[in-house]
């Protein structure tokens, strides 16, 4: 069963598309190919796979409710390096007892604005799946809409 959501938005003269679909009965599979970005394979920088899958977990780390994005290599709160113009799908495991909801925003005066989002993740959810495209090279940042301050991080847009 699942839920499509498209959004397509224009931001700063970036271009960005959007839609989120969840798969909750399905286990995530691991994947082994190997991206180059540059130099550096995607073990080293977290860069998408050649398929434009983006996996990412969410575990709870420490003692006291510590929530952080994880991906498939254990990095945590990973750099993302994806390519502009390419369509790229997030597939999320929520592995804690809390929502969780991931935003994508961009800082202009260290002000931010919000270029996509996911549905909530639910607890214990599998493969909720989150598709977005950036049109244009840059930076932006993520985090959860609840765990801003424990789970964040940043994707890097190339050309």
């Amino acid at each position: 069963m699942g839920i499509l959501l498209g959004v397509t938005g224009i931001l700063l003269g970036l271009n960005f598309e959007v839609s989120t679909t969840h798969a909750t009965n399905e286990t995530a599979p691991v994947m082994n190919n190997t991206t180059k970005f540059g130099n550096i394979t995607t073990s080293e920088k977290n860069t998408a796979l050649d398929n434009g899958t983006i996996i990412l977990n969410v575990a709870e780390v420490g003692d006291e409710e510590q929530y952080r994005w994880v991906d498939v290599s254990g990095a945590e709160n990973p750099v993302l390096n994806i390519m502009a113009g390419k369509d790229y799908t997030f597939k999320i495991s929520n592995r804690t007892p809390e929502v969780h909801e991931l935003i994508i925003d961009t800082k202009v005066d260290g002000k931010a604005s919000e270029v996509a989002k996911s549905d909530e993740i639910q607890p214990y959810s599998k493969n909720v799946e989150f598709d977005f495209k950036s049109d244009k090279a840059g930076s932006l940042e993520y985090h959860c809409k609840y765990h801003p301050g424990m789970m964040n991080g940043t994707i890097n847009v190339g050309e």
